[in-house]
């Protein structure tokens, strides 16, 4: 059973897919604009929580959010503005984004627009305090699929969260 005899069948499968997704990773880093989960189907599926990406120009908000969501086990990155979140792409595969509307220079539609471009598998939360049919149209256009309201029922967006996994 090759390098790891005493590893059962099922392991030493999971590690040789995992093997075989780093080398499709390494293959798709010549393509550094687009990365999709389904080409790290493999880890990601070992990860125990997915990667979120929390967008949001209030900082006690970013603050509680990363605690919330960190303590329930997902690995959790946040920025101030969406330029700083398109930063933090070149490093990591994040599975879900939840995205403020209203922040500065480029709103969080804008961004939802960039972030699918860059990252299609990419499930999206948007958050807004001024919710209109229109940003609900828009959001939901760009690829959003859930859209809450602010102040942000915490229960609600950890099942939202759990059901888009």
């Amino acid at each position: 059973m090759g390098i790891f005899p005493s590893m059962g069948q099922s392991a030493a499968k999971r590690v040789s897919e995992t093997e075989s997704r780093i080398a499709q990773t390494t293959l798709a880093s010549e393509n550094p604009g687009i990365v999709t989960a389904s080409s790290m189907a493999g880890v990601v599926q070992s990860m125990a929580h997915p990667a979120i990406l929390v967008v949001d120009d209030e900082a006690n908000f970013l603050t509680l959010l990363h605690w919330f969501l960190s303590q329930r086990g997902y690995e959790v990155a946040t920025a101030s503005s969406a330029e700083e979140a398109l930063g933090l792409l070149g490093g990591r595969l994040f599975q879900f984004a939840l995205l403020d509307i209203k922040l500065g220079s480029v709103d969080g539609i804008a961004l939802l627009e960039q972030l699918m471009q860059r990252v299609p598998d990419l499930k999206a939360i948007m958050m807004t305090a001024y919710p209109t049919a229109s940003s609900i149209k828009q959001a939901f256009d760009k690829g959003a699929m859930r859209y809450l309201t602010k102040p942000v029922n915490l229960p609600e967006l950890a099942e939202a969260i759990k059901q888009l996994s």
